[in-house]
């Protein structure tokens, strides 16, 4: 297909803006990065937690559509087994990229030779900052949300109803606590940093597991955060997690 022809078949997604553009086709990482930019100078892939902002925007996402995004692990790993508390790592000599699913959130590392969609963006990059925390005496002041963080990591795995009721019985520092939403918890990942993969100078040091978040999939699933790698999947609720409790600023 001649390069003309293929972009005149790319469909503008149904978004409040006009600053991304799917391709027509399913393709390789690679693949994905050439296409964006034959898109012009200002066109690219974007990073995984700039796809992750855009998290059901559009019922016109399927399920099952998978989107690169430019970002890609920085070491090789392998698991032999895969449970809802490990996250999972690709046996390959290439290093996988992240790839998201835009409708149910998850972010998850990909083989690059995978045919995946390609969501393509015109915006200039958002690179990820560590301003917005700053650490106190009671926790983690968490200017971007308006919250507190709990001063240190829990040890402590639970299901996720218990997870929730530990976190609202909890009245550390006469404050009311609970699980933090999975776009609160997604906010600490740092792909700057691996194993785990957030500063903690900052937060502390944290299992390379999965955490607990307080959305719900549904009936029987919750969103979790991986932080070995930052990946994020959901899990059954009977399953037991780690959890960080989280205080609204008044």
């Amino acid at each position: 297909m001649k390069t003309a022809t293929f972009l005149l078949l790319l469909t503008s997604l149904a978004l409040a803006h006009e600053n991304y553009k799917e391709l027509p086709h399913k393709m390789g990482y690679n693949a994905a990065i050439s296409e964006c930019k034959k898109l012009g100078d200002v066109w690219r892939l974007p990073e995984i937690w700039e796809l992750f902002s855009l998290r059901g925007q559009s019922a016109a996402f399927g399920i099952d559509k998978r989107y690169w995004s430019a970002t890609s692990l920085k070491e090789t790993r392998t698991l032999n087994i895969h449970t809802s508390s490990d996250e999972s790592y690709i046996k390959k000599e290439e290093l996988p990229a992240f790839a998201f699913y835009l409708q149910d959130g998850d972010v998850t590392p990909t083989p690059k030779e995978i045919n995946a969609f390609a969501l393509c963006t015109n915006l200039p990059k958002n690179g990820q900052s560590e301003e917005y925390f700053q650490v106190q005496k009671n926790g983690v002041d968490d200017k971007l949300n308006n919250i507190i963080w709990e001063p240190l990591d829990n040890k402590q795995k639970a299901n996720y109803e218990e997870a929730k009721d530990i976190c609202e019985f909890k009245k550390t520092n006469g404050k009311s606590w609970r699980l933090p939403s999975v776009d609160e918890l997604y906010s600490l990942v740092n792909y700057n940093y691996i194993k785990p993969a957030l500063n903690t100078e900052i937060f502390s040091k944290i299992q390379n597991k999965y955490y607990w978040s307080d959305d719900a999939f549904s009936a029987k699933d919750a969103y979790v955060v991986g932080f070995s790698i930052g990946s994020v999947a959901t899990s059954p609720k009977e399953e037991k997690s780690y959890f960080r409790c989280v205080s609204d600023k008044e």
